[in-house]
């Protein structure tokens, strides 16, 4: 009688954990589903939904966000992080910070400064780790290395989803961008062999230009070809 009830003790199958995102979906899924979450998926969401939960200090808090919040009730910090993780649409559309949306070309600031820095120390890795002593050669192998980091990143907190997928978007981003880097690295060949500027010196008056011109073909690159769901939806609307 004891073996039957540790039989169906351990048998027993203990309930299945339900993560964020299947709360977001409407209910668990299978483990063996396509569409069951990835760990560090579920990880973003959790702290996404922790930061949207927490109140706009009055500082902070605008005299519009004041006025049309009902209650006691300050408004939430930040919103719309949920949706753009799992959404399609870019921060610079649907996420607030203190009741204000961020205006697009400082989203795609932040974006290109990020990216700057991983380009940075590709930079760095060529020059130190591989001994590339020229620094013309290491900004066009940095440069065009940063463009995956680049592709993604602008995607979520710039232009939104990928039109044509992944795939065709980044062949089109690597095209439109190959123009940039071989100006680019001529100009930079200019500041190290004729000006005779440092390595870094140079690669720093490099990127300042290419990064404001970067954000003019990116606006035409990215709808190239196509229109992405963000588009029509406001079209539609």
């Amino acid at each position: 009688m004891q073996r039957q009830t540790l039989q169906q003790q351990t048998s027993g199958s203990a309930p299945e954990s339900i993560s964020p995102l299947d709360v977001e979906s409407g209910g668990a899924t299978d483990g063996n589903s396509k569409n069951h979450p990835s760990v560090w998926m579920a990880t973003l969401t959790s702290v996404f939904t922790r930061l949207e939960s927490l109140p706009t200090p009055k500082w902070l808090q605008s005299s519009a966000t004041t006025t049309s919040s009902t209650g006691s009730q300050p408004p939430p910090l930040v919103t719309g992080l949920n949706r753009v993780l799992l959404g399609t649409q870019p921060a610079c559309e649907v996420v607030t910070i203190g009741g204000i949306h961020p205006p697009r070309y400082l989203c795609y600031m932040i974006s290109g400064s990020l990216c700057d820095i991983i380009q940075f120390f590709i930079d760095v890795a060529l020059h130190f780790c591989f001994g590339i002593d020229d620094p013309s050669l290491c900004w066009a192998l940095g440069f065009g290395g940063s463009i995956v980091f680049r592709h993604s990143s602008h995607r979520y907190l710039v232009f939104g989803d990928y039109v044509g997928g992944y795939w065709n978007s980044l062949k089109r981003m690597y095209a439109g961008y190959s123009i940039i880097i071989v100006l680019s690295t001529i100009f930079n060949i200019v500041m190290t062999r004729m000006a005779m500027l440092p390595h870094y010196v140079a690669w720093l008056i490099t990127l300042l230009w290419t990064g404001i011109v970067n954000y003019f073909i990116l606006k035409k690159l990215w709808s190239f070809g196509g229109t992405n769901s963000t588009n029509t939806n406001n079209a539609a609307s």
